[in-house]
């Protein structure tokens, strides 16, 4: 870092002072996102996890957690970082909604730490986010994935392609469809940029993982691309516990 990334570093830490992602308390030297009040509130997911999403399961020799059992997915495997605990569900709703960046950032870096070795062993090539909708980014004035997606990368010395995958149409309401309309819909509303000819194993960022559904429409666009083996990374999921 020069001289003058430090000097802005330092303005900024002084006008804004970095602040627990759980309470907001402002932090403590040492201090990394969380303070030490707050630091049992981190649960992470921990094996057994699901071979396919990588949510937590009851027992190991299950392989498949129940959702994954239901739905064939196309993506090679997954990682999700915390359980989605009431905190963790929180802080995600005030950095999609209420401009708290810095809890994206965090997220990012602790992803990155937790499974930086794994997707070196893993041969990934580069950090893809979940796409928005330009309207619903306009409105927002960032992609939370984006956010997040950064941060991994940067913790995993990759690089980000933020616009190879796009949201060109908004989608209904998933919740009021059926798990096949549901894909349809995302598979309908999703496009792909020309994908660099080197790229062939990425991971796919998101915020949560629940039925697995935007994730599955982003893989199978990435995959018509020429894309080898794609991999998930969200932050949060309910394990099947």
């Amino acid at each position: 870092m020069d001289y003058k990334e430090k000097w802005k570093e330092g303005i900024l830490g002084a006008l804004f002072p970095p602040r627990c992602i759980f309470c907001d308390e402002i932090l403590e030297d040492g201090e990394d996102g969380i303070c030490s009040s707050c630091r049992e509130k981190e649960q992470f997911m921990e094996e057994p996890c699901c071979k396919s999403c990588g949510r937590g399961i009851l027992r190991e020799e299950e392989s498949l957690c129940k959702n994954c059992k239901r739905h064939h997915f196309s993506f090679s495997g997954g990682m999700i970082l915390y359980h989605l605990t009431e905190e963790i569900e929180d802080a995600i709703s005030e950095l999609k909604y209420k401009g708290r960046q810095d809890k994206g950032e965090f997220f990012g870096r602790r992803a990155g730490e937790h499974f930086r070795e794994k997707m070196e062993a893993l041969g990934i090539q580069a950090i893809l986010p979940v796409p928005i909708h330009k309207d619903r980014r306009r409105k927002r004035g960032y992609n939370q994935a984006e956010i997040i997606g950064k941060a991994l990368a940067k913790a995993c010395d990759l690089p980000l392609y933020a616009d190879l995958l796009k949201r060109e149409k908004k989608t209904k309401a998933l919740k009021d469809l059926n798990p096949v309309e549901r894909l349809q819909n995302l598979l309908s509303a999703m496009d792909c940029e020309a994908i660099p000819e080197e790229l062939k194993k990425i991971v796919l960022v998101d915020d949560i993982f629940t039925t697995g559904a935007t994730m599955e429409a982003c893989t199978r666009k990435l995959l018509e691309r020429d894309i080898k083996e794609v991999y998930i990374l969200a932050i949060a999921a309910r394990a099947d516990r």
